[in-house]
């Protein structure tokens, strides 16, 4: 089994380095989604001054409880990635 990231037709920046995800390969994609994970699931040891905005509702991360993380996360790499065989 095998990912394939696909990317609809409007441009979807990347949480994690700003750029278009369509510009990614599939390598860069995996490390960008990785870093955002441990970012959002850990603010306090990734804390910065910079608002970190959820990719999914574009709402700060900082008002994210837990589970509204894991729930916004979830959506987000469903929206970047696809399984197939």
């Amino acid at each position: 089994v095998s990912t394939v990231f696909h990317f609809d037709m409007e441009e979807i920046s990347c949480p994690t380095c700003g750029k278009d995800m369509s510009k990614h390969t599939d390598y860069q994609t995996h490390l960008c989604i990785k870093k955002l994970i441990k970012v959002a699931t850990n603010p306090v040891a990734y804390a910065s001054v910079k608002k970190k905005l959820c990719p999914n509702c574009k709402k700060d991360m900082d008002d994210h409880n837990e589970e509204q993380i894991v729930e916004c996360l979830n959506k987000f790499i469903k929206q970047v990635t696809s399984k197939s065989d």
